[in-house]
């Protein structure tokens, strides 16, 4: 799968189970920004296929993760 499947594959699942995002250009990657009840996060896609992400709140991060697992974290703290 290329980055933009990989991407637009993210989106549709996070508007399969009804999670809101907004969407940014930066630093040559798309930035997916998502809301959480006690954070958010901005997870960024690269053209060469890899993620940053950076989580906001009661801690904060800079991690690597594959699209799926990031999925679901992000479905278990919004949905709790």
């Amino acid at each position: 799968m290329n980055s933009l499947e990989n991407l637009l594959n993210f989106l549709q699942s996070l508007r399969d189970v009804k999670i809101r995002y907004n969407l940014d250009c930066v630093r040559d990657a798309i930035m997916v920004i998502v809301p959480a009840p006690s954070k958010h996060y901005e997870i960024e896609f690269f053209a060469d296929g890899h993620l940053e992400v950076q989580t906001f709140g009661p801690s904060s991060l800079v991690t690597s993760s594959t699209a799926e697992e990031l999925l679901q974290l992000i479905i278990h703290d919004v949905n709790g």
